[in-house]
């Protein structure tokens, strides 16, 4: 945003204070003309710029908008806002990046869901191989508890309780592949996802390691019962 010229330090200020009480409005920095002048002397080199040469700058400032102002209508809106603070004489701002930003936004979230959903399916698949391998290895055990007279209930419960335990590691790598392909997609976008995107990262690792144990706890009871309703089973209750 671009100051009118011959602006004093007050004046400045006083701007400055105007901004910062607009809605949406971080990271707010004044770019004296001198300053502005530096960068680009840097950026365009001392024959371009020379010393004996005016400074054609003005001074401005630079600032963010929070994630959810990122949007074409808001930055109109705040731009007749800002056209109408003492001193300021234009706002500039690329006019189709906001509308590309959002659709971006809204395919990080959709492949967010789609990894969500494959670590999920990858969770169902190592827990039930788990169990299939641990009710096989202590299938002894099961039925001499149902000889002995062990309700189903009671044979349920130590196995249930040790598919928990031993899916916990499923959930934690899946936890784990899902954190680490959030920050992959971040480096594609060029913006960290747990900056933009925080609430919903949280929120799909939540979901991840409640649907994990949920699973778990569903398909070791299914599996157990489905063993002892068996034939096999039956031939020693």
């Amino acid at each position: 945003m671009e100051c009118n010229p011959n602006q004093s330090e007050a004046d400045l200020k006083e701007i400055q204070a105007n901004i910062s009480k607009l809605e949406g409005i971080k990271d707010l920095r004044l770019i004296s003309a001198a300053e502005a002048m530096k960068i680009m002397k840097q950026e365009l080199g001392e024959i371009a710029l020379p010393d004996s040469m005016e400074n054609p700058f003005r001074a401005s400032f630079r600032f963010k908008l929070d994630v959810d102002k990122v949007d074409t209508a808001y930055v109109k809106a705040l731009d007749k806002q800002l056209m109408q603070i003492k001193g300021v004489n234009e706002f500039y701002y690329p006019e189709d990046l906001y509308s590309s930003l959002r659709s971006k936004l809204k395919s990080v979230s959709l492949a967010i869901a789609t990894i969500g959903g494959i670590l999920i399916l990858l969770i169902l698949v190592m827990i039930h191989h788990q169990i299939r391998m641990y009710i096989m290895q202590h299938r002894y055990h099961i039925r001499t508890m149902s000889l002995v007279g062990a309700t189903r209930n009671y044979i349920r419960r130590p196995f249930i309780m040790e598919v928990l335990k031993m899916s916990s590691f499923s959930i934690l790598v899946a936890g784990i592949g899902y954190l680490l392909i959030l920050l992959w997609i971040g480096k594609l976008v060029g913006q960290s996802l747990f900056v933009t995107n925080l609430d919903m990262a949280i929120l799909g690792l939540l979901f991840i390691v409640a649907l994990g144990i949920l699973m778990s706890f569903s398909a070791a009871w299914a599996a157990i019962q489905r063993y002892l309703d068996s034939t096999d089973a039956k031939d020693f209750i």
